[in-house]
């Protein structure tokens, strides 16, 4: 789980006080650790240092004599009305609310570069939920893997789904015992915390590479009971497990619609979220119901779920039929309806649409962000 620096400076210590206190007492205390400063010497003097936040939040004339030096290049936003979300923050809103928008801010504005987001905290993991089956995820996830993977990124894409959609991309060179893999890995890791163990369990043979979705992965089991008995904390420490293992750039994991312990652990575990959605009423009534039950649930929980989210709607024809349930505050981005695909019988169809390939390089963008491909100089792949 990726944890966001931010620097705040406000002039009042009686505001300033309360939300750091605030942030280390909450559930966010793992996700931010925050700089306050209420005077204006001691922030110029610790802006002028090497090390770089993610984040600089301030009221305006703190912020003013910072922003007219010649390198101010990290992201920033002031303290104000939050009329203009594109350089502002509401300062005075509920905390949960408030902390939320900085998560956001952090998500979208500052993208750190994949050296130094994996010298901090592993793999990028992106998890893709949706609340209606049928949507399109899985062919999402696939995709994202092939492009990463076509950029010489390392990629995992684990599915953790109860009957596993990606089963539909056979591997060249599959063996019936590679089936395995996934359940003989959990019991060594089950084992290894019964014995107490501090050893690292390789994964080499465990797992198997893809070649034509350009990636690692396991090989679906042929028991689904094998899936329906992970619980939230074995996928956790899967998800950890594969991120600290040094090998991979970035993990995908890929879920079923709706709610279970395995997709509560990887919307928990993973640092970025892609919710796919599809303009039709049933789906947009179902996905408001689930994500306003829980707010309701867990007001502190969702807002950190949301900071993380992208909203991504699928099969878009140029314009939404559907109004957006009001729990969800914009859409991040679109992937196309590709007619072809209506009909298909040839899983090589859906890994090879350019016009498909090409939002999907986009989303990659928003998710990494472009130092991810200035680093690599690629471009869509497909």
């Amino acid at each position: 789980m990726v944890t966001y620096k931010v620097v705040l400076a406000v002039k009042e210590p009686q505001y300033l006080e309360p939300l750091l206190h605030y942030v280390h007492a909450s559930e966010f205390g793992n996700r931010l650790r925050m700089i306050g400063f209420t005077r204006m010497e001691p922030f110029l003097e610790y802006m002028s240092g090497e090390e770089r936040p993610d984040l600089v939040i301030g009221d305006s004339e703190l912020l003013e004599h910072w922003l007219r030096q010649e390198d101010t290049t990290c992201p920033w936003k002031r303290l104000g009305t939050g009329e203009d979300p594109s350089t502002e923050l509401a300062k005075y809103q509920p905390l949960p609310e408030l902390i939320g928008s900085i998560l956001q801010a952090c998500q979208k504005d500052g993208r750190r570069s994949r050296a130094v987001e994996q010298q901090e905290a592993g793999a990028v993991t992106i998890g893709l939920v949706s609340t209606v089956g049928g949507s399109g995820k899985t062919t999402t996830a696939v995709n994202m893997a092939k492009q990463l993977g076509g950029m010489g990124l390392s990629v995992f894409y684990l599915n953790l789904e109860t009957l596993n959609s990606s089963a539909v991309f056979p591997r060249q060179g599959r063996k019936a015992e590679d089936a395995q893999g996934l359940p003989r890995l959990l019991y060594e890791m089950k084992a290894a915390m019964e014995t107490k163990s501090a050893g690292t369990i390789p994964l080499e043979p465990f797992i198997s590479s893809h070649s034509a979705m350009k990636c690692d992965w396991f090989e679906p089991v042929n028991n689904r009971n094998e899936i329906l008995q992970l619980s939230k904390s074995d996928v956790l420490r899967l998800l950890d497990m594969l991120s600290q293992s040094c090998r991979y750039d970035v993990i995908i994991a890929d879920t079923d619609s709706g709610l279970n312990e395995r997709t509560d652990a990887v919307m928990e575990g993973c640092s970025q979220l892609v919710w796919i959605l599809q303009d039709d009423l049933i789906h947009m009534f179902k996905s408001g119901q689930q994500l306003s039950y829980m707010e309701r649930s867990s007001s502190g929980r969702f807002t950190e779920i949301a900071a993380k989210s992208q909203f991504i709607v699928n099969r878009y024809v140029g314009e939404l039929a559907n109004p957006l349930p009001g729990v969800i505050q914009g859409i991040d981005g679109f992937l196309p309806y590709i007619p072809s695909w209506k009909q298909n019988s040839n899983e090589e169809l859906l890994l090879s649409s350019p016009i498909f390939q090409r939002d999907i390089l986009k989303l990659c963008r928003e998710l990494l962000g472009e130092d991810v491909l200035e680093e690599t100089g690629v471009r869509a792949y497909g």
